[in-house]
């Protein structure tokens, strides 16, 4: 069965490279980026229950998820499948994975808290994103916002 390996935002830069380096000469079947993280940006930390223990995921993983995604899309070369996750609330913020790198797009919080009809909003949003940039599916997009 294909493997695929979590990794979460916190890493060195050092451990990104690693991790790309182990994924290629292993044939990893894909990443996925990524897992929650343990920092608190300032809109989360300022609230009374922000420094709570844990992982933090939905919307303010967003940002450093997508960049770590892009990150890691630009050290494997474009040559791994990969998952974009944390923070994906709407169709633009899948656009944003998918033009990062990601080949899939995951959601979770989101879909907890508004429930399933966030699918067909997504999958709408997300075509539209498509067609405004002239591409044809999704897979024309995937890291479209590397220079090739």
């Amino acid at each position: 069965p294909p493997i695929l390996v979590k990794i979460a935002p916190d890493l060195t830069r050092e451990d990104k490279i690693d991790i790309a380096a182990v994924a290629l000469e292993q044939k990893l079947d894909g990443l996925i980026i990524s897992n929650t993280t343990i920092q608190r940006p300032p809109e989360v930390a300022s609230r009374p229950d922000g420094l709570e223990a844990g992982g933090l995921s939905g919307a303010p993983l967003m940002g450093p998820s997508t960049a770590l995604l892009s990150e890691m899309y630009a050290l494997t070369r474009g040559t791994i499948p990969l998952v974009g996750c944390g923070g994906v609330t709407s169709g633009q913020d899948a656009y944003a994975k998918i033009r990062a790198g990601a080949s899939l797009v995951q959601l979770y919080t989101a879909l907890v808290y508004q429930g399933a009809p966030l699918l067909p909003q997504i999958k709408m949003e997300l075509a539209r994103c498509l067609e405004e940039d002239g591409f044809s599916g999704v897979a024309e997009a995937v890291g479209a916002d590397h220079a090739r």
